[in-house]
């Protein structure tokens, strides 16, 4: 499982380094340098970086098939007052 917040993260450095190649003046670079440090430094404290579950990539191709299992149905004693759904009025 790839984690997106980290593959924008690898992108952006890679066309900052494309941008350092372009600009060569001091205050550019200087520019460029403090972007690039903050997408790099550490962070600290609770972090939700966004991802995508492995379960949604397999339903973009898989269409899931459900079938009935008889060794794990769930039978109920005749001779019990059982009531799962009940109305109160």
């Amino acid at each position: 499982m790839s984690n997106l917040s980290q593959k924008k993260r690898s992108e952006m450095l890679d066309y900052l380094k494309h941008l350092k190649k372009i600009h060569n003046n001091d205050e550019s670079r200087i520019a460029l340098d403090q972007i690039e440090s903050a997408l790099t430094e550490k962070k600290y404290g609770l972090v939700w970086e966004k991802h995508e579950e492995d379960v949604y990539k397999n339903l973009k191709h898989n269409i899931p098939v459900f079938s009935e299992s008889k060794s794990r149905k769930i039978i109920a004693n005749k001779n019990d007052n059982l009531v799962l759904l009940q109305s109160f009025k």
